[in-house]
């Protein structure tokens, strides 16, 4: 038995979710039926993020121990030839004995894709929250720099948090926060970057139908960061859709950030497209 770390992609759209749960098509279900085919006996999986029904993932962190006495790469190309179409593992790695997905992560990075265009992308869709009204880019990077630091999030919480934790489980170290934008012809791309030492349930979703509010100029950055203060789940409305939310990618210790990254540069450049 040996211990592997995987770096796993997936298109969230057919999925209830990562993590196993009651009913429903999980990636976790689809990961393990995977490797138990390839290799039975092995342990069961640890994932170092949840994503939500929709959400996708190009970086996401996968340990378990497996029964396999080929190399690693023998273990990845195999994986992808048995995995579904809308799962796909972009490195495998023997590690140590001791390490774990979740608790072992340091930092993780979140991005989230808006299309800003009068009609929506034609193959793209399933990637990006298409808005037709306009976005201040320059607005929006106000309300993120808001963000840097440490904070409690419980403003930007799912599921109740904000009232049922106190502020010290809902604080969380955020050390970047980008809003980028790119324009092509009548086609603004907006991208919301950020990276914390984790996150809270709908945290990143509902920090991007906040800033839109802002960037739209219904709402000023000052009763931004007066929300965030608050601490309080009913300031801002409902989150953003899940599909134009990506888990980027998952960094532990000093890693260089570029570690890990298996097929982004590829997914990066299809969703752009």
């Amino acid at each position: 038995m040996r211990r592997a770390r995987l770096t796993l992609g997936y298109d969230g759209a057919d999925f209830v979710g990562s993590q196993i749960q009651g009913s429903g098509r999980t990636v976790q279900r689809e990961l393990e039926l995977a490797i138990q085919r390839l290799a039975p006996g092995s342990g069961r999986t640890s994932f170092a993020g949840r994503t939500d029904r929709g959400v996708h993932a190009v970086g996401q962190v996968v340990s378990l121990n497996v029964s396999w006495s080929d190399s690693a790469e023998r273990l990845r190309d195999a994986l992808n030839v048995v995995l579904p179409p809308d799962m796909s593992v972009g490195a495998v790695e023997w590690t140590s004995p001791t390490f774990h997905a979740r608790y072992d992560a340091t930092w993780r990075e979140y991005r989230y894709r808006i299309w800003v265009a009068p009609t929506p992308p034609p193959l793209g869709r399933r990637y990006v929250w298409w808005r037709r009204s306009e976005l201040d880019g320059a607005v929006a990077s106000d309300a993120c720099s808001t963000l840097l630091g440490r904070h409690a999030f419980g403003t930007f919480a799912g599921s109740g948090r904000s009232r049922s934790h106190d502020a010290a489980a809902l604080t969380r170290t955020v050390r970047t926060c980008e809003w980028r934008v790119q324009t092509s012809g009548a086609v603004v791309r907006h991208e919301l970057r950020i990276e914390a030492d984790g996150f809270l349930p709908q945290m990143v979703r509902t920090i991007v139908a906040t800033i839109v509010l802002v960037a739209q100029g219904k709402r000023d950055v000052q009763w931004f960061r007066e929300a965030l203060r608050a601490n309080d789940r009913s300031v801002p409305g409902e989150p953003a859709p899940p599909e134009g939310l990506f888990l980027w990618c998952v960094r532990y210790d000093d890693e260089r950030d570029d570690s890990g990254d298996g097929f982004r540069s590829d997914w990066e450049y299809g969703i752009e497209r």
